[in-house]
């Protein structure tokens, strides 16, 4: 009796499979945590990345990334700036070969642009006697 319930755990634990076992959902959804944005459900998350996102730039490579944040934004009521982090963030894991369309990551900074502020006047030279 012992033996057999021991065995069934076992094999409970055995067949158990983790909610996300892909190496990619798990990889998208910490990109989405570090972004400090509230998703919602990882799963639902993970499904509009790849049914939102990835399906229509299969259907339509031609889509516009402002096109794909308003879907995301229609399929999710998240604001327009958290729709397009996602979006990139889910091109970026799901979809790779649209990377074009991914949002730019900020550049860093570059050389300072030249003032244009007046330069003071210069200085009276003084003569000695």
């Amino acid at each position: 009796m012992v033996v057999r319930a021991i065995a069934l755990i076992v094999l409970s634990v055995g067949f158990a499979a983790p909610a996300r076992a892909d190496a990619t959902d798990d990889a998208f959804i910490a990109n989405l945590d570090t972004s400090g944005m509230n998703y919602g459900a990882p799963d639902k998350a993970i499904q509009v990345a790849k049914t939102v996102v990835c399906a229509t730039l299969d259907d339509r490579p031609d889509t516009s990334n402002a096109d794909l944040v308003t879907k995301v934004t229609d399929a999710t009521n998240w604001p327009p700036l958290n729709a397009a982090y996602f979006t990139g963030a889910a091109i970026q894991a799901y979809c790779p070969q649209y990377g074009s369309l991914a949002v730019p990551a900020l550049p860093k900074r570059g050389p300072k642009a030249p003032s244009t502020a007046p330069s003071a006047p210069p200085e009276p030279k003084v003569e000695s006697a």
